[in-house]
């Protein structure tokens, strides 16, 4: 039996006993709390505990910004659980927890932003897969989001001068949990990579500018996470916000001590509104802001020292955000038709222009592919953000792109998230990420392995494998996963300055 729960699945942490599971090979411990916080307030240490605790529940996660709602399941099957404002709990999956040598460890952010999400909601984070495989200590982690996390008080009160940051706090609260306790559960304090995807590649490169996390962490890796000023503080100002959802409360200026008595949705409904009321589209900023605890983005601050020692992987996906539109049958057009649809879209003249140089790049692409290629969202503001890294002198930094084209509709290029379940190792979790039993294996073993020799080592390399050189002033190498993996220098660089130059992002 393959099965334990008892006495050999305790470790001893720093405030007490706690019991996990072994199945299939694998201790798993869930739900561990890392922190605890008052309303608005930083994150504060966990009380000790007589006896054991059992961790073998999944904690609770928090409240969304906006009611959760049924995505796409066959692209990214998703988990929903019980929500709390008591979120800040962790996940660990570790073979040896009497480990004489000790593994590295690798901590995950979850996407959503900063508004919500959770360690748990897609099935492609469960941390079994990569542990099992790679024999890493794999830790995925809860917090606080939206305006739990990152509604800026500071303006109204001394009280909350760092409220709009204690979101990030409890990433930093879990790094020091990492530091004190990973040692327990077979992990090496001294070697752990923060990797994350979205809003979770955000909180990574903004926790390495938190002055705290030095020492925290060893490396990192920024998946889609690149958004250029979408997700930065830079320039921002969201007092305005935050008066106008006092006003819609009834609650006046130097009152603001009472939200912390109002349910979340009343102060994430009022905010919602105050942001509609003031112009806004979609979802308001939330994300860290620069004061004592957050140097700002460091596109345009400047990197912290240890950010700066500290090796990255940055990558992105072929298509992001962007989808073709409807009308348009990918698998049915020839190609005739497909200069047609880009002219339609582009416009001729663009479309002369475009369509030689993406081809060019990406030859292995169906020419319709160029009205779903990423320009605008994340790819160019990854080659910002490494520019920047160059600029400042950065330790390595190295970048992928995700290239693959998946099933779904007979063809569909690569979205936002695609790469997740190949990093985790669970394409077998995620039906759409089968490209066919050999192809999805290859792949799978360069993506997952190549971050997991980056994460013990530092260095992104395979042995037998082509070598995967960081990005230099002279040379801007990546590393372009599809069905034939290879690095290529300067890929798509003359397409995206071309398409910047001649296409509106808001037009595809």
């Amino acid at each position: 039996m393959d099965f334990e729960h008892g006495r050999n699945t305790v470790v001893q942490t720093e405030k007490g006993k706690l019991r996990g599971f072994r199945h299939n090979g694998v201790y798993h411990f869930y739900g561990i709390e890392y922190a605890k916080a008052k309303r608005f307030m930083p994150p504060e240490e966990v009380e000790s505990w007589k006896g054991v605790k059992d961790a073998v529940n999944y904690g609770f996660t928090c409240y969304p910004f906006r009611p959760d709602r049924i995505g796409n399941n066959l692209k990214n099957p998703h988990r929903f659980w019980p929500q709390s404002e008591d979120c800040q709990n962790l996940n660990v999956w570790t073979k040896d927890i009497h480990a004489k040598e000790k593994k590295a460890v690798v901590v995950w952010f979850h996407g959503g932003g900063f508004f919500n999400g959770s360690s748990l909601e897609q099935v492609a984070y469960d941390g079994y897969n990569l542990c099992n495989t790679y024999d890493v200590v794999v830790v995925t982690v809860n917090h606080r989001l939206n305006v739990l996390g990152y509604l800026d008080l500071s303006k109204f009160s001394d009280k909350y001068a760092r409220s709009a940051n204690v979101g990030n706090l409890d990433l930093i609260a879990t790094l020091q949990w990492v530091n004190k306790n990973i040692e327990a559960f077979g992990g090496d304090k001294d070697n752990v990579t923060i990797f994350g995807q979205s809003g979770g590649g955000v909180k990574v490169y903004s926790v390495m500018n938190m002055p705290a996390s030095a020492g925290l962490y060893r490396r990192g890796m920024v998946m889609s996470g690149t958004l250029g000023k979408q997700l930065s503080d830079y320039e921002r100002d969201m007092t305005p916000n935050v008066k106008r959802m006092l006003e819609i409360l009834g609650i006046g200026e130097n009152e603001v001590e009472k939200l912390e008595e109002l349910p979340h949705a009343q102060i994430a409904d009022a905010y919602y509104q105050a942001h509609l009321d003031l112009g806004g589209a979609g979802n308001p900023y939330f994300g860290p802001m620069k004061n004592e605890d957050y140097l700002g983005d460091p596109v345009f601050n400047g990197f912290s020292e240890a950010a700066k020692k500290a090796p990255l992987i940055v990558g992105s996906v072929y298509s992001e955000f962007t989808t073709l539109p409807a009308k348009y049958q990918r698998y049915a057009m020839t190609d005739e038709e497909m200069v047609k649809a880009c002219e339609e879209e582009l416009g001729k003249e663009n479309a002369d222009k475009l369509i030689p140089i993406f081809q060019k790049a990406f030859p292995e692409k169906k020419i319709i592919d160029l009205l779903t290629y990423d320009y605008s969202a994340v790819r160019g503001a990854a080659m910002d953000f490494i520019r920047a890294r160059l600029r400042d002198g950065c330790a390595e930094t190295y970048n992928y792109f995700f290239s693959t084209v998946f099933g779904t509709n007979e063809g569909t290029t690569a979205p936002h998230s695609s790469d997740i379940p190949f990093i985790f190792h669970n394409t077998s979790l995620v039906p759409s990420a089968d490209l066919g039993a050999e192809e999805t294996k290859r792949l799978e073993y360069l993506m997952s392995g190549r971050f997991i020799a980056f994460a013990k080592t530092g260095k992104p390399q395979l042995e037998g494998e082509e070598e995967w050189p960081a990005c230099t002033k002279e040379r801007e190498a990546t590393m372009v996963y599809n069905v034939d993996t290879t690095i290529q220098y300067g890929v798509d660089k003359e397409l995206l300055e071309e398409m910047g130059k001649r296409i509106p992002s808001s037009t595809l």
